[in-house]
């Protein structure tokens, strides 16, 4: 059904830790180019999209396009065990995903399949007025100086700055960013955009910054953000977050 092998699990690894923190079961399509997962999380509150192409493996076989349905948290633990010298090899059979880690030694574990319980997900068509394409380590930075202040964070972008922004009772903080700044790599706005976000999901989102140096940025206001991170011939994964509505 399916078999793969990899050299380096870390870039899987990474993005899947990622994944998990969203989403702690997903079912994964196995297909001839790659593996795909879309998965929205039990709150509704934010999407997960994960597009691992068939050229980061060393091998990579898939008979016919298959479906499988993992506890992704377990999944990452037992990747975790692998080392920086250890081949990593997949196989998958009727009901479960076997794992053999070939280094120093030859280990091997098994992830049981479960049944896949929800529906279909499909990433929705969404038409944003400004995408700003940034150093990842950035957005990390600000995220965590928002998360000092406040549990929501603002960003506010047009043609020539991009900001970040939380504000509290009697604290605040702050990133801004010009088109002279190196780590804004471009911006596009139709007009000026500000809209807010949960700080708590971009904590989760940004752990993907260690498979990705850039990620875009889209968004409008009172409108969901995006975040692609891609990892040229390895991967793609984005993140689509509701907003924070202010009413009055």
């Amino acid at each position: 059904m399916f078999e793969a092998k990899i050299s380096d699990v870390t870039v899987v690894r990474d993005a899947l830790a990622t994944v998990s923190s969203i989403i702690t079961e997903g079912t994964f399509e196995l297909g001839e180019n790659g593996i795909t997962l879309v998965a929205m999380d039990p709150a509704s509150v934010a999407m997960v999209s994960f597009n691992l192409l068939s050229s980061v493996f060393d091998e990579y076989n898939v008979k016919k396009p298959t479906k499988m349905t993992l506890n992704i948290d377990y999944f990452v633990q037992i990747l975790k065990r692998a080392t920086a010298m250890d081949k990593v090899a997949f196989k998958l059979t009727e009901n479960k995903l076997n794992i053999i880690m070939e280094g120093t030694s030859k280990r091997s574990f098994s992830v049981p399949l479960i049944d896949e319980v929800v529906k279909e997900q499909k990433v929705p068509d969404l038409s944003f007025k400004c995408e700003v394409q940034i150093e990842a380590g950035v957005i990390k930075d600000a995220v965590r100086d928002a998360a000092m202040v406040s549990d929501a964070v603002s960003m506010m972008a047009k043609s020539d700055l991009f900001s970040m922004f939380a504000k509290a009772d009697s604290s605040d903080a702050k990133m801004e960013l010009t088109k002279d700044s190196p780590s804004l790599i471009a911006i596009s706005c139709d007009g000026d955009c500000r809209a807010k976000y949960s700080v708590d999901y971009l904590e989760k989102m940004i752990k993907a910054a260690k498979v990705a140096d850039t990620l875009v940025l889209k968004f409008a206001p009172d409108y969901p953000l995006r975040m692609d991170y891609k990892a040229l011939d390895k991967l793609q994964l984005t993140f689509i977050l509701a907003p924070r509505v202010e009413t009055e």
